[in-house]
């Protein structure tokens, strides 16, 4: 495989584990929150809001390892 099919499978990979998430607001904004180095939670411990928004805080994370790779 080519470093550019790898990066594609590890892409694919991190949007098949957020499935769920990756259509909710809070995610989006988790995902825009990593961006701007702004790591504080808006959202109540332990709500739904807040998982989406960690996950996809998690997602910007991967996402930028793998474009640095």
């Amino acid at each position: 495989m080519t470093e550019i099919t790898d990066r594609l499978i590890i892409l694919d990979f991190i949007e098949l584990f957020y499935q769920s998430f990756d259509s909710h607001q809070e995610f989006r904004k988790g995902f825009s929150a990593f961006q701007a180095c702004d790591f504080r939670n808006p959202y109540c411990p332990g709500s739904f809001s807040a998982q989406a928004w960690d996950y996809g805080i998690e997602a910007a994370m991967h996402y930028r390892l793998i474009r640095m790779a």
